[in-house]
Formats: structure tokens, sequence, C-alpha cells
């Protein structure tokens, strides 16, 4: 069975991501935002890549009860959004300030802190950003289990607290470990 993913792509980590998500070939894959067409390029890109073509462009709206969504930026209304149309999801965030954006998302959705990580990306160029980020959607959709860096929140693991850059174990339902 397929799960469905979200995926906003305002950048180019945003549509990096999209299209690496597509080639896991595991999801119905929604595209929010980013330039006109983007969607139907990526559905255009499957037979020369060999993926599946289940991908559609729409609202957040079309997000309702998405497993996973993937964000390469938080704006204003996002949180809001996520907490009244993907409330069971999991959260990657793949911005430039993911420490700041997870905090954000935690405080404005109440998930749980298990299912909202960011992905480590200080430094890194959109490819690898994006890279980053599906490592970690692949990690959760595919119950992998896998010691990745993220940034995570930290309630009083080795007398740390707050959104931290750790070692944290990755699977399905999202962190299940901060190691």
């Amino acid at each position: 069975m397929r799960r469905k993913v979200t995926c906003t792509a305002q950048t180019l980590t945003g549509e990096h991501a999209a299209l690496l998500l597509a080639q896991l070939d595991l999801t119905a894959l929604l595209v929010l935002g980013g330039r006109e067409g983007l969607a139907e390029d990526l559905a255009g890109a499957a037979a020369s890549q060999g993926y599946e073509p289940r991908i559609r462009g729409g609202g957040w709206a079309d997000a309702a009860g998405a497993d996973l969504v993937v964000l390469d930026a938080v704006q204003d209304d996002t949180a809001r959004e996520i907490a009244e149309r993907c409330s069971g999801a999991v959260v990657i965030v793949a911005t430039a300030t993911p420490v700041t954006d997870v905090q954000r998302l935690l405080d404005g959705t109440h998930l749980p802190r298990a299912r909202i990580i960011g992905a480590s990306v200080e430094g890194a160029g959109p490819i690898t950003a994006a890279a980053r980020a599906v490592e970690i959607a692949d990690a959760v959709l595919r119950d992998r289990r896998r010691a990745l860096s993220a940034a995570v929140l930290v309630l009083g693991e080795e007398g740390d607290e707050g959104v931290q850059l750790r070692d944290a174990r990755i699977g399905a339902g999202g962190v299940q470990a901060i190691l």
C-alpha cells in the first residue's frame, strides 16, 4: 500500500526532495507550491527514471490525511494546516533553520516530539539538504530504524533540553530514540 506523502516545494531543496521522494516509488506524492507544472514535470520523468507517476499538485486541503509531510519552508500558517489536516503525520523539516522551525512546529501543532524531525542541513546545498530529508523519510516509510543526525526535541536526555542536532534512531512513527 502506498503511503500519502506531501512535500512543499518553495525552494530548490523542496523541488529536489519531491523528485527523490518520487524515485523511492513508495508513495502517492502531493507537491504543494513550487513552480507551475512541477508535479506534471515529475510525473513526466517517471518513465525514464523507472518510478510510477503517482504525483500531483495541490493545496493544503489535498494534504488531508498525509502520513508524511516534508517541508522546505515554514510559513505563518504551516503549523495550523498540519495540525488541522495532517495530525497523524510525521513531519520532516528541511529548511535553512531546522532547529528553529522544529520548535516553531512543535509549539504550533502540539504533535508529539517524535513526529517532528529536522534534517541536518546547515551549510548544505539544496541537493544535499533534499537528500538528507529524504533519507529521514525513507527511514520512516520503511521503518529502517537508522541512526541519523537530526534536529529533535531533547527532554532531559544527558541533562540537555530543547531542540538540538543529535543522533537519533528513526523509523516508523518518527524518532524512536535519541542516542
